[in-house]
């Protein structure tokens, strides 16, 4: 059950009034009145369930009648309605965040509970009370609409009508009749007729019954709208004159000028009423006191009211309309005080997010109507925007449920942090689309056109080119231009003989190409979408260079992999911390909190009693029997196939029917066993979904349903037990439940997507609808083939297929842009695949199971304490690996050497705090008292050395290495962890001396040999440190190091040129012989890492010795490598071919030799993937027995029913007989083939007749790659044997749907929040505490700022002095004219197109060689302003001299005409390179970049272990398929030959693009290729192994973790988010500057400190967020003395002059203003900042502007203060101060009265 608190209007930006004004209470028995707000018991603490507790409480009752229960019913059903309606409707714009809850649980003590029979009656009644109360207490102010005054009659009847108890819910029937209306009318196909190009002109609005519902629901809607407008007010606040408009302003800001008349008014609460209203619910104002009474005292058996609840999070989120610029953050943290000020405010009608939305919805209807009668809404151009518009009014339904709602408000809050990230992503992308322009404009338009030979007309192809071979001379010529003029050079792809390079018009109607900026940002979001990217990627290359890849390459790595991962941070972290400070969950209603557990039917006195306790403890018993049965019901049906026989088909119904049986007698005996509290059966989810599918499992055995078509989508029920089979699974059971904890959430998202879905999918019904053919899958025809459209562009699955489909039909209708902009912004909007675009919807399932595997906020510090005592102590090694097992020297006994410990120092066994530690459970018993540590000298010294340190990994920040530090208070353990290391030094050492053959190589190589101490020298040891021996040179081992890097580099060059194919022609031309050079050169490379080996084991040994070499997990990987590069190399020198593919395969093993090698790979590859290997396996297996129940039901829906015919204009199987003629472009080119009636293959052959072929095609489109091929196959099926026809069967893709939103959606995001997890927890940044987080963040913010570097003292030249005010003046009139230059010069970038005017292109030139004249000249004034040293210190300065110099000399030599292609693209590159300007002087882009920036390490060293993966993989692939036969998709660029092709193809290989296409193509087998006996270069075939272990392999390693680890870099790494939330958001750029300019002030300009002397005036100097001054600006003594004085008129002989005196009675007013308590707490700061810093100044002789940063941070902006040993020191000194300032006072005091005493002595002397 919803409760009000959980009803939340996401419909509100603030425009609330809380529904809760009255403080009412109930009253208890003896009289008095207790608050409501004791029942603490919250009914969503108990997930809802108050329906179920009220009915166990009457279980003793006598049964109602069923009058009563009818009556109860109604009851129920009117209450929800309400609430329903309150959260849809809210005519008033009231915020329902403080509504009441009503308790599940009686009443303790004296506290009142009504009776049950009442309790009912006011649970129904109270929510419809509550608001009726309000709404009479809720004012009208002012005048609206410039005539409707507050007293107006009709203003008053109407405020009365919408504030009827029944006016919201009968608005919530007319939008919820609206929708079902237009589900109605969507439902009717309309198509393009045959034969027709466009629809058949149109002219009326009324054609069928919903046309007339619509036009009178419209009209109610209308009058609601006015009637909302005559009672709020339409723009202008009702106390806001018209006559503001033209009233001048005496504001000096143009904005405020602009906005007065729109600012709303600041209500104030009325002074006559304090009694009757409190708190936030002052909205009583224009009511006079007795109207008041008179309400509040109106008789009503429903007046026991109690106070409103505490504010809920809700109550204080974000309310938009004018919020502070300055508080922009998570609206959780904002004021509260201004958030209430807005509830004493009714808004006006479009000051509401809603109140927009319908004016434009019901606008929108009366145009389109409009329109329609006119007939120019489908006349000969279409005008269906409006109609389209018109579905914005049930969009309301999406707050239907408190879910829904509870989403709509956490978006919200994650909105201004989404809208920062989207303006960099824009930035971004519109440079893309400019470099775009520039290097692709036209080259979509170059074909090849096939020649005519039979008489047919020259024939348009599909492949890109950029010339073609000459017939006559057969040399190379380029491309032939519009006009028919040759180009410049020919390039890319040459047509080969019969074939013309040349211009023509651009794909897909015009739609594809870089010739303008909307066509070029178009492509640009297709290849961020990463779907449909590699089409045009290939084109370009043909069209221009191979080299033109990486600009699609780097485009995805910015934008899809880096940049757009930024909102999956955005939105983890956002929702993460709404569930922090909210204790819920950000995708639901209800709370985290523990569920509270009531007393059930059969406990007594605290024991369960059954009568039936044999019969449960027999099930307990049988239980693994039922689980068994539930296994092999889904292996029965696993075996069914197309083709099976009728025997076969027999033994599955009598087999299915007996466990139906079987499973119905378990459900049976499990509800007896409970007996006779039978309720508590149905207390478990899993006993109502047992009982439910054992239930359909039998009703589906009703011969009228087995018969029928709709069984095999029931057996559903059947197959859903195999849920009971996965929980069996070791780990399963715990990953399952991590995944559905939160399965609330999970519900209302998916609620929430579908229900967006269905809003997108009626808008293109209106938009689209009939003016597609039926020719075209997705046609838009009616609502449900709409809903797959939308769907599928929500996938981005060929989503590009929709668009220009859609586009081509709208071009002719003038409809195109429209449909362009929206599909495209759907996309954005709703885009899901594994983030390849905008994740703002779908990346929310990420943050749903996310927050499941987020570690709880109590917990963290437990866990923290744990990790640092096992970091720092590490406890003895109690199991044994292994090599020590193995080691003889185990059974080579010595006496045990007893070490008492019970003097031992206590810090050395416990450095932490005793308490901290015994608090969080780290240490269980305290062994100090006489405990002894018996150590086996034995077996101790054979365990590796190493000292106790923590490396630094490639994904560790410096700060997060030592975060567990801030639990240690300071204290200092390495002196203790350094005796520790000692001890067991010696004992080793010890062991090595009494057994000297222990430490021998080979029991012949002794520490004192020179060749062993020569090897030592070149190689580190395995185990740790050496005891003996040489220690390493540094030197020596660097070279070492270098020469093997050398030699893995060297291989994989080779293997880069001696392909397979290159070594076939190579064969072919000198022979099969050995001595090849790229035999020797991999030998050579070989036998060196062979003499490597023999290095190290000469060194430190092999197996048992004290550092042997098996030792470390990558000596290992090494030997491992080098076995597989020997077989290799033995293979190939033996029997020259190498025999088969595995042998040249393991070629490939050389380079991960890079991971080995470079230390940064080795951290990261061991953080990343190691680590979490073990959760990425359960995952992976988790997703296998998720599709094995679906690839059975896939059988029993569609087996034998997709096979089709390759002739489409036959009927069936028994017509797909003889040939038919064929033809490959238009009816061009015919032969003869003959038919063949098999499985179809749209992009892959697949079909569902066996289980392994459904698992092999479902393993495929889990990835979301080819999933809208089997669907359309699907929703093409007409029958058994019977030839596809579209759409026939729409239906079927609910089986897809279903499968993609499961599968596509969970199982991929399970990867994405495991990996997240996984990083997060090696990192530690997952046990780290918000604050601690918070600090973290600030102290990268602080570290990354520097002081300025700008002269102090401004030059005393005049025109020197001007040039440094220009450099360092950031906001003044030269730097807002350059930012405008460089926003020009982007505008002109923007406007190149293809098709341009001889002028427009010089006019383009001369304008960017003047901007970039004024860029130099800029740069100049800079540079002679501040002078070099000062310039050359900001890296942007360095960046302007590249940038404008570059752009200045390309420009002119282009300008002149000399044309080059190296110069043309330096000059473009140069140019769009200026644009990064306004990163620089825009504050957010400057942040965010800087943010972005920071990630870059960690980005890099992904990158790079990533790199070496895809060359391990190009050396396999090419190896396996270098030879193979092209098919289906491969062509002379994609294809395995080379290096570069095999790279390619890997790179969009991992981003999904038709990576199972490929894969079947490999698997071609003989007779369909050619094979060679003995001769494996001869053979063309490729390997149904091989590509299935390779395919596989490389889709799950990169696109399903490398992928998503950027993910989880990203979040982790992201702390954009805390530092707009925490003590960081103050410090934004504004603030820094201020500090730096302060310090360059009064810091040592040679040290760069700031001395003791200048601390004082320094502190007194801060403004802003860092003041500390004691007494606020406007309380200085010299603002007080301005404010205070008086000008007293003197008369004197000379005449009357005017004096200023000092008006004591103001300067006590002012001076009572003074909050004493704030000045003593900014007082304690001042405090303990000024010793704090002059303790760091005596130690340090100065303090230094990162350690006053740090300073000011601790004690102004993070609470986060754990500094027990700086915190004593500087208290110690505060408490100094504090004496001797005591006795000081005392000394003055005395000196004071005793002065005061003498003066009046004097005085009376006189």
């Amino acid at each position: 059950m919803s409760t009000p608190e959980s009803d939340l209007d996401s419909s509100k930006d603030g425009d609330d009034v809380h529904l809760t004004g009255t403080k009412s209470r109930w009253k208890s028995a003896n009289g008095s009145w207790n608050s409501a707000n004791d029942l603490t018991i919250d009914s969503e603490r108990t997930g809802g369930a108050t329906g179920p507790a009220r009915r166990r409480t009457l279980r003793y009752n006598s049964s109602p009648s069923p009058l009563k229960r009818t009556g109860s019913a109604l009851r129920v059903m009117s209450k929800h309605l309400h609430r329903a309606s309150l959260r849809v409707v809210n005519l008033a714009g009231h915020s329902l965040d403080n509504s009441i809850r009503i308790p599940d649980e009686d009443c303790d003590d004296n506290k009142y509970s009504p009776t049950q029979d009442n309790k009912e009656l006011f649970e129904e009644q109270w929510n419809e009370e509550e608001v009726s109360l309000t709404r009479k207490l809720t004012p009208l102010r002012g005048r609206t609409l410039g005539f409707l005054e507050s007293s107006s009659t009709i203003r008053l009847r109407l405020y009365r009508l919408l504030s009827h108890t029944w006016t919201e819910p009968l608005i919530l029937c007319l939008i919820i009749l609206n929708a079902c209306v237009l589900i109605s009318q969507a439902s009717h196909s309309v198509l393009l007729p045959s034969g027709q190009s466009t629809p058949t002109p149109q002219k009326g609005f009324f054609r069928a019954w919903e046309d007339y519902v619509l036009f009178v629901l419209f009209i109610l809607f209308t009058f609601e709208a006015v009637a909302r407008i005559c009672v709020s007010g339409f723009l202008l606040d009702p106390e806001v004159q018209i006559s503001a408009f033209f009233v001048p302003s005496t504001s000096t800001s143009f904005y405020d000028r602009i906005s007065r008349p729109f600012k709303l008014s600041k209500a104030t609460p009325s002074r006559s009423m304090p009694h009757i209203v409190v708190g936030p619910s002052n909205f009583l104002r224009g009511a006079s006191h007795q109207e008041i009474q008179a309400i509040v005292d109106e008789p009503s058996p429903r007046t026991h009211l109690r106070n409103p609840s505490q504010p809920t999070f809700f109550s204080r989120a974000l309310r938009s309309d004018q919020t502070p610029p300055d508080v922009i953050s998570l609206p959780f943290r904002l004021n509260i005080d201004d958030a209430r000020d807005k509830l004493y405010r009714n808004l006006p009608y479009l000051r509401q997010s809603w109140g927009r939305i319908d004016f434009i919805a019901i606008l929108s209807f009366w145009l389109s109507f409009a329109l329609a009668m006119a007939g120019v809404e489908r006349g000969s151009h279409h005008v269906a925007a409006f109609r389209a518009m018109t579905v914005l009014r049930i969009a309301r339904l999406l707050t239907i449920t408190s879910g829904t709602t509870t989403i709509m408000h956490s978006l919200k809050i994650a909105r201004p942090l989404l809208t920062n990230v989207a303006y960099f992503v824009v930035f971004a992308a519109v440079l893309f689309s400019i470099i775009g322009i520039q290097s692709f404009k036209g080259s979509f338009r170059r074909k090849c056109y096939l020649q005519p030979t039979l008489g047919e007309n020259q024939t348009q192809t599909t492949q890109s080119c950029g010339g073609y071979i000459e017939p006559s001379t057969l040399n190379v010529s380029p491309y032939l231009q519009l006009d028919g003029t040759p180009g410049p050079a020919f390039k890319g792809f040459i047509c080969p003989l019969g074939q013309v390079c040349q211009e023509g018009n651009n794909p897909y109607n015009g739609i594809q190409s870089f010739d303008n900026i909307y066509y070029a940002a178009l492509q640009v979001v297709v290849v961020t979408s990463a779907n449909g990217w590699s089409s045009i990627m290939y084109s370009i290359i043909d069209a221009e260079f191979f080299v033109s890849c990486f600009f699609f390459i780097v485009c995805i790595l910015v934008l899809n992999i880096w940049l757009i991962n930024l909102f999956v941070a955005v939105i983890t972290h956002t929702f993460s911390a709404i569930r922090v400070d909210t204790r819920k969950s950000a995708f639901g209603a209800a709370p985290l909190g523990p569920v509270v557990e009531e007393r059930e039917e059969g406990w007594l006195d605290g024991k369960h009693v059954s009568q039936n306790s044999s019969l449960k403890e027999f099930y307990t018993n049988t239980r693994w029997c039922w689980i068994f049965l539930a296994l092999a019901s889904l292996v029965v049906e696993a075996t069914a196939s197309a083709d099976m026989s009728s025997l076969h088909q027999q033994i599955l119904d009598k087999s299915e029917l007996a466990l139906t049986m079987a499973f119905d007698i378990e459900i049976i005996m499990r509800i007896v066993a409970e007996l006779p509290a039978w309720r508590r059966f149905f207390q478990q989810g899993n006993n109502w979904l047992d009982l439910v599918l054992a239930v359909g499992s039998s009703i589906i055995q009703i011969p009228v349903i087995y018969n029928s078509e709709l069984y095999p989508w029931l057996t559903i029920f059947q197959l859903g037990r195999f849920y009971r089979v996965i929980l069996e699974f070791p780990r399963m059971r715990p990953l399952m439940l991590t995944v559905f904890g939160n399965l609330y959430g999970l519900v209302n998202m998916t609620l929430f997507l579908l229900i967006v879905n269905l809003l997108a999918a009626l808008v293109c019904v209106e938009l689209i609808r009939g003016d597609m053919s039926d020719l075209i899958t997705l046609n838009f025809g009616q609502l449900w083939n709409s809903f797959l459209a939308v769907y599928q562009i929500f996938s981005s699955e060929n989503w590009t297929n929709v668009l220009y489909s859609a586009a081509a039909a709208e071009i002719p209708l003038g409809q195109a842009v429209i449909v362009i902009v929206f599909l495209c912004s759907w996309l954005i909007f709703a885009n899901c695949k594994s983030q390849v675009l905008m994740l703002i919807v779908m990346q929310m399932f990420i943050a749903v199971i996310n927050e499941n595997f987020s570690v709880a906020e109590e917990t963290k510090k437990s866990k923290q304490a744990s990790d640092y005592w096992a970091q720092h102590h590490p406890q003895r090694v109690m199991h044994n690996s292994w090599t020590r097992k193995l080691n003889p020297y185990r059974w080579i006994k010595a006496d045990p050497v007893r070490v008492k410990v019970e003097n031992l120092p206590s810090n050395l066994v416990l450095p932490m705090q005793k308490t901290l530690v015994q608090d969080y459970g780290i240490i269980g018993k305290d062994n100090r008292n006489g405990a002894v540590c018996i150590f086996d000298s034995n077996d101790v010294p054979l365990v590796a050395l190493r000292q106790d340190h923590r490396e630094s990994t490639a994904v560790q920040d410096e700060e997060r290495e030592h975060y567990l530090d801030i639990l240690t208070n300071g204290v200092d353990t390495t002196e203790n962890d350094h005796d520790e290391y000692s001890e067991r030094k010696a004992q080793k050492a010890d062991f090595i001396i009494d057994h000297p053959t222990y430490d021998k190589t080979f029991w012949l190589f002794s520490q004192e040999d020179r060749v062993r101490n020569m090897c030592q020298k070149v190689v580190k040891p395995a185990g740790g440190e050496r005891l003996f021996g040489a220690p390493p040179s540094d030197i020596a081992h660097t070279l070492f190091q270098l020469l093997i890097l050398l030699t893995v580099l060297g291989g994989i060059f080779t293997e880069g040129v001696a392909t397979p194919l290159y070594r076939r022609n190579y064969y072919m031309e000198h022979g099969m012989v050995r001595g090849t050079w790229f035999n020797i050169a991999e030998t050579a490379f070989g036998v060196f890492l062979l003499v490597e080996f023999i290095v190290k084991i000469i060194a430190d040994g092999f197996l048992f010795t004290p550092n042997a070499y098996v030792k470390s997990i990558w000596n290992i990987l090494d030997f491992i490598i080098l076995i597989g590069i020997l077989v290799n190399l033995s293979f190939t020198l033996i029997f020259v071919s190498g025999l088969t593919r595995s042998i040249h395969a393991l070629k490939a093993l050389r380079a991960l030799r890079l991971v080995t090698l470079i230390e940064k790979m080795r951290n990261t590859f061991e953080s990343l993937i190691i680590s979490g290997a073990i959760r990425i396996l359960d995952a992976a297996v988790l997703a296998v027995l998720y599709m094995i129940p679906f690839s059975v039901w896939g059988v029993n829906i569609f087996a034998g029913l997709m096979n089709e015919c390759n002739d489409t204009n036959v009927q069936g199987m028994n017509n797909c007989t003889n040939e038919f003629v064929n033809t490959i472009y238009g009816t061009s080119f015919g032969y003869l083939t003959p038919r063949a009636w098999d499985n179809p293959s749209p992009s892959t052959t697949f079909s569902f007749d066996n289980f392994r072929s459904s698992m092999l095609i479902l393993f495929e489109i889990v990835s979301l790659e080819g999933w809208i091929d089997v669907m359309s196959v699907a929703m093409n099926i007409t029958g058994k044997n019977q030839q596809p026809q579209i759409d026939a069967s729409q239906i079927n893709a609910i089986f897809f749907v279903i499968y993609n939103l499961l599968g596509g959606v969970v199982i991929l995001t399970l990867f994405v929040s495991i990996i997240i997890g996984n990083f997060s927890s090696k990192t530690g940044s997952a046990f780290l505490t918000q604050p601690q987080r918070e600090w973290i963040d600030m102290q990268k913010l602080i570290k990354r700022q520097k002081p300025s570097k700008h002269p102090q003292t401004r030059p005393t030249q005049l025109f020197r002095g001007w040039c440094y005010d220009r450099a360092i003046h950031k906001h003044g009139w030269w730097t807002r004219m350059m930012t405008c230059f460089f926003v020009l010069q982007i505008i002109v970038l923007m406007t190149q197109t293809f098709t341009v005017n001889v002028a427009v292109a010089q006019f383009q030139d001369d304008f960017s060689l003047i901007i970039t004249m004024m860029y130099v000249i800029d740069i100049a004034v800079r540079f002679y302003g501040v002078g070099w040293r000062s310039f050359r210190a900001n890296g942007w300065n360095l960046f302007d001299v590249l940038v404008a110099s570059g752009s200045f000399i390309t420009t002119l030599v282009v300008r002149f005409g000399y044309t080059h292609f190296v110069v043309e693209q330096l000059q473009k590159l140069f140019l769009v390179s200026i644009a990064f300007k306004l990163v620089q002087r825009t504050n957010s882009l400057n942040q965010l970049f800087k943010t972005v920036m920071a990630s870059l390490p960690v980005i890099l060293n992904l990158l790079g272990l990533w790199f070496i993966l895809f060359i391990f993989f190009a050396i396999m692939y090419m190896e396996a398929f270098g030879l193979t036969k092209w098919y289906s998709a491969e062509t002379h660029t994609q294809n395995y030959q080379t290096m570069g092709s095999a790279l390619l193809m890997l790179a969009f290989m991992s981003t999904g693009e038709g990576w199972n296409q490929y894969m079947h193509d490999y698997t071609l087998a003989y007779p369909r290729c050619t094979i060679k006996a003995g001769t494996l270069v001869e053979t063309d075939c490729g390997s149904t192994a091989w590509a299935f272990s390779l395919f596989i392999a490389w889709n799950l390693l990169s696109m399903y973790i490398f992928l998503n680890m950027f993910t989880g870099v990203m979040v982790q790494n992201f702390s954009y988010v805390f530092q707009s939330t925490g003590g960081a958001k103050a410090i934004n750029r504004e603030e820094i500057r201020s500090f730096k300019k302060t310090w360059a002030e009064y810091s040592n300009p040679k040290t760069g400190l700031l001395e003791q002397s200048q601390l004082v005036p320094f502190l007194g100097k801060l403004s802003g967020i860092f003041e500390v001054r004691i007494y606020p600006t406007e309380y200085s003594v010299p603002s007080i003395v301005s404010m205070c004085k008086d000008i007293q008129k003197i008369v004197t002989k000379e005449g009357t002059k005017e004096e200023t005196i000092l008006n004591p009675r103001k300067v006590n007013k002012v001076l009572r203003k003074i909050d004493f308590d704030v000045i003593r707490q900014r007082r304690a700061v001042y405090c303990r900042l000024f010793h704090e810093a002059s303790i760091i100044v005596n130690h340090r002789k100065g303090i230094s502007f990162t350690d006053m940063l740090f300073l000011l941070a601790h004690h102004k902006l993070i609470d986060l203060i754990v500094r027990q040993g700086t915190n004593k020191l500087v208290s110690d000194s505060v408490n100094l101060d504090r004496v001797r300032s005591l006795l000081k006072m005392i000394s003055l005091r005395r000196r004071y009265l005793a002065e005061r005493e003498m003066t009046l002595n004097a005085q009376r002397g006189k």
